[in-house]
């Protein structure tokens, strides 16, 4: 089998990049021929390279009319590489690279397979465009979440070819760990305190700001214990001026994160848009730390509520504000083992692969 993934994100690109190396990885250990085009920009280029630097290409997904020579120019690297490699599936992951995908299906009459995974929450809009994509160029449709499939449920020339693959995680790398008593001092955390953490990054439509604003509405005495960990680069600084900030420590981009998640109490996901399921709340529950995530998207999805986290309403900070008054010692340590046991039930990545395997062989045979 001769696979090629693609990434259109000029940088990080978030659950993409995670999405992404989990494919990867599993197909290139299996013996699989498996490669990915991906812009020399990207920290999903910088970090295959490092590794499998013959497995990566240089490749951007320009579509606006403007970038129409930067199209070109990429169009014809494809064109070498699906020729070179035999490529015989090619899994794209957003709208621009399913765009150039299909241009270059369509203008050199290749074979390949498409199948696309959708990692947002947007509906797809019923245009005569999207329609000539998802019929013709498009040959299996993967959503991450259940909330996706749900609005398709009008969709007849998707429903037919969409499967659900919720996103998995590595419950080997990421499981519980003995928490570091000198990052702790380091952060100025004490013993006492209720360490609540996000490592989903620190975009505004994570939601983040609405538990500073919980947290403004609390009596002294509670507000005082709790410190807030925000993971990913520093936030607008304009939004930070906005909300009381005091409990925060904001770390800056972390590539590994599991000290840093091994010293919380909580993990929390308030996002209000954009979000599918979320990694970051998959890998903070295999790491043992039930999480608070609001009911926006798939979000639900991951979460027994009251059991293994809490689900809030999204953007309402009184939601917010009640599970923190409830929460105590006992039933945190409670919370803990049912999070860890949930991952390993359900968030298992060496299933999805299987999954994604037979999905992949099923697809090239049809």
């Amino acid at each position: 089998m001769n696979i090629l993934i693609t990434n259109f994100h000029l940088k990080d690109g978030g659950g993409h990049r995670t999405y992404i190396k989990y494919i990867f990885n599993f197909f290139n250990k299996n013996g699989h021929n498996i490669y990915i085009a991906s812009p020399n920009s990207s920290h999903l280029n910088c970090q295959i390279r490092e590794r499998n630097s013959d497995a990566i290409f240089d490749v951007e997904f320009p579509t606006k009319l403007k970038e129409i020579g930067n199209l070109i120019k990429n169009i014809f690297k494809l064109r070498k590489i699906i020729k070179l490699q035999d490529i015989e599936l090619v899994h794209v992951n957003g709208s621009p690279d399913h765009k150039v995908i299909a241009i270059v299906k369509w203008l050199f009459r290749f074979k390949y397979k498409i199948i696309r995974t959708k990692h947002d929450s947007f509906p797809i809009k019923n245009s005569f465009f999207n329609k000539k994509m998802y019929r013709k160029y498009t040959d299996h449709f993967i959503l991450v979440s259940k909330y996706q499939k749900d609005q398709l449920i009008d969709n007849d020339y998707l429903n037919q070819k969409t499967s659900v693959i919720k996103n998995g995680v590595d419950i080997g790398h990421f499981r519980p760990r003995k928490p570091n008593t000198k990052l702790r001092l380091d952060l100025n955390i004490r013993e006492r305190d209720l360490v609540m953490i996000s490592s989903a990054g620190t975009a505004e439509h994570k939601g983040w700001h609405f538990l500073a604003l919980a947290l403004e509405k609390l009596d002294q005495k509670l507000r005082n214990k709790i410190k807030v960990i925000l993971l990913g680069n520093m936030p607008n600084p304009s939004l930070i001026k906005k909300y009381s900030l005091e409990n925060f420590i904001f770390t800056g981009f972390i590539d590994d994160v599991r000290d840093i998640v091994a010293i919380a109490d909580i993990g929390f996901v308030l996002s209000y848009k954009v979000e599918t399921i979320s990694y970051a709340c998959r890998e903070m529950m295999a790491m043992g730390k039930p999480v608070m995530v609001s009911n926006y998207a798939g979000l639900p999805e991951n979460i027994d509520d009251g059991e293994d986290g809490w689900i809030v309403n999204t953007s309402e900070k009184g939601s917010i504000i009640k599970v923190l008054q409830d929460i105590n010692s006992s039933s945190l340590k409670v919370a803990s083992i049912k999070a860890r046991k949930k991952a390993l039930e359900e968030f298992n990545i060496d299933q999805n692969n299987q999954i994604l395997l037979s999905l992949y062989e099923g697809t090239l045979k049809n």
